[in-house]
């Protein structure tokens, strides 16, 4: 598995060029959609194939950061055969402020250079390159002495420093050596869209509609991959309220929920409320969900989608967490809510795919202040949910000490809940992010 660019070509050097040199003026390492979204945004002569283009160039070399610039001080060192050394040492030592600050002293003809050869990109290369055939010679060595010390994964951006998180992965999910492989390899590739259908009886005709103009697409239930030339935006059916836009893994997520018509149920960290719709959507504006959130224009987003897909039963109201919930008077009135979501804040490593720049964030400090904010928000949470309810535990990552070490951390303090299932879901086994639930059963 591949992410092959469309060839580099001299004529689109100069706003390469002009983008990435853009993108270095950032102090910190930038959320690359966001700033996207702003930047081509405002480049009123790019039409929507050029902005295509150019993200996707700035995404693959958001990728490689890494091999980038080790590769180019490999290069400057001019020892290839310590470079397998050399690639351990930065990478124990490197955070995501030095990696942010290497980069941004490299000259962008050498960021295009190296990023060529990691994605086997064609075409011309920069004029500014004076020293091809030292630079060539020295590619097809490393790529030598890499496959001799069994290293190829550092140069699909993979660090040396997560083999073992991977590694406790696979052990626990029975993850086999041809899974693993892909795993890495499908990192620098991006999932494609999947959309979600808001009612049951749309799916069809909903799913007809967008084959007929003329994208592919692929269904698993409400769930729609769909691959083609053109943005959904027009279709009618998005202008309708009757598609939005959410990963199948989170898809998933929202089904371990099982929200019934006319159940109580707490979305308790909702974010922009995908899980909220599809919750709402299952209800059928039956019951009522509760989105809370620490951030409150989270909340107007919500407002906003519930508004635009017909959804009447979604409460808002914002949730800091640092205590338990004070319960609305209809779900004290019955000791709890039916169902309670905590899709909890994480590193977002099961994103990876989508949000590149997140992987260079992922250090130990980093991790170890959101291990203790799950366990609070669950430990919060939890009360909240009523005997015989059901509390599921979600993140977008795949790590375990995420995931199945928090669930068992938390049941080793909560004795009147059982656990009914866990499991990853998504990529390597689906074309879609890599997602984490639990689902919990209050029992006393």
């Amino acid at each position: 598995m591949s992410h092959a660019l469309p060839e580099f070509r001299g004529f689109r050097f100069p706003h390469i060029k002009r983008l990435w040199t853009a993108l270095c003026q950032e102090p910190e390492l930038p959320q690359l959609d966001r700033w996207l979204s702003k930047t081509l945004r405002d480049e009123k002569a790019f039409g929507r194939r050029d902005r295509l283009y150019y993200a996707d160039v700035l995404f693959a070399a958001m990728r490689y950061l890494q091999p980038i610039v080790l590769l180019e001080a490999g290069f400057k060192a001019g020892d290839v055969k310590q470079f397998p050394a050399l690639y351990q040492a930065e990478d124990a030592a490197m955070t995501s402020v030095t990696l942010w600050q290497s980069v941004q002293a490299l000259p962008v003809e050498v960021v295009l250079f190296w990023l060529a050869k990691l994605t086997d990109t064609g075409g011309d290369w920069p004029r500014e390159i004076t020293d091809l055939a030292e630079r060539h010679q020295f590619w097809t060595n490393v790529k030598q002495v890499l496959n001799k010390a069994n290293m190829n994964d550092v140069l699909q951006g993979w660090r040396p420093r997560w083999q073992p998180l991977l590694a406790a992965r696979g052990l626990r999910s029975g993850w086999s050596q041809e899974l693993l492989h892909p795993f890495v390899q499908g990192q620098n590739t991006r999932p494609p869209l999947w959309l979600r259908v808001q009612r049951p009886e749309d799916v069809a005709p909903v799913a007809a509609q967008i084959i007929g103009q003329g994208y592919d697409l692929e269904q698993d239930g409400d769930a729609l991959k769909v691959i083609g030339e053109r943005g959904i935006y027009q279709l009618p059916a998005w202008q309708e309220g009757k598609l939005e836009i959410q990963d199948w893994a989170s898809q998933q997520i929202s089904r371990a929920v099982d929200a019934q018509p006319g159940e109580q149920v707490w979305d308790a960290c909702a974010g922009g409320g995908g899980k909220t719709l599809a919750m709402a959507s299952a209800m059928n504006n039956k019951g009522a969900v509760t989105a809370t959130d620490i951030r409150e224009y989270k909340l107007e987003e919500i407002k906003k989608r519930a508004k635009r897909a017909g959804w009447f039963n979604v409460r808002r109201f914002p949730w800091d967490a640092e205590a338990p919930l004070r319960l609305p008077k209809e779900v004290a009135r019955q000791g709890g809510f039916d169902r309670v979501l905590v899709d909890a804040p994480c590193t977002s490593s099961g994103t990876w795919r989508r949000n590149p720049d997140a992987r260079w964030r992922l250090d130990e400090t980093q991790l170890t202040e959101l291990l203790a904010l799950q366990d609070k928000i669950l430990h919060n949470a939890a009360p909240a949910v009523k005997v015989g309810g059901r509390l599921v535990y979600a993140t977008c990552s795949w790590l375990e000490a995420e995931n199945e070490q928090r669930v068992e951390a938390f049941l080793a303090n909560n004795a009147g809940f059982t656990l009914e299932q866990q499991q990853v879901v998504g990529f390597p086994h689906q074309n879609a992010d890599t997602m984490f639930y639990a689902v919990l059963t209050r029992v006393a």
